[in-house]
């Protein structure tokens, strides 16, 4: 049941986010981290508040016209690297955080996407935190 509540959730973000229209204003990317077991810790009714929150927060930014993509991320993955010329994969471990989510937006500046981060409604509880990155524009490659 909160699968099928996280994916309509997502779906809400996406839908409302092909809302928002694009500016010449700056993005920013505010990667949520959270403590490793949070979300699985939660009993069933405090993840389904939690959820709902969330999801307020996300249609809020998406009708502001700041919201450009949100999603959750998987648990699992896998570390890609290399050393001394050789390319090496293995499994994600994850430590006392991980990543969640992430957030991209469009705002006018560093303060209003801080802001923005400041508002979130996990920060209601411990436990969560929101990295504020300006996405850097190259000319040639976005």
């Amino acid at each position: 049941m909160m699968k099928k509540t996280v994916v309509l959730l997502c779906m809400l973000a996406g839908t409302l986010t092909s809302m928002a229209q694009k500016t010449n204003k700056a993005e920013f990317i505010l990667i949520v981290h959270s403590d490793k077991n949070l979300m699985t810790a939660m009993s069933s009714e405090h993840k389904k508040m939690h959820i709902q929150k969330v999801g307020e927060y996300i249609e809020g930014l998406a009708k502001s016209g700041k919201l450009l993509d949100a999603q959750p991320l998987d648990m699992k993955g896998i570390i890609v690297s290399s050393s001394d010329g050789k390319v090496r994969q293995e499994n994600l471990v994850l430590s006392h955080k991980a990543i969640a989510g992430y957030y991209k937006i469009s705002v006018k500046d560093f303060e209003e996407a801080v802001s923005i981060a400041k508002a979130d409604p996990r920060f209601e509880e411990n436990g969560w935190e929101l990295e504020v990155r300006p996405i850097k524009r190259v000319k040639g490659v976005n």
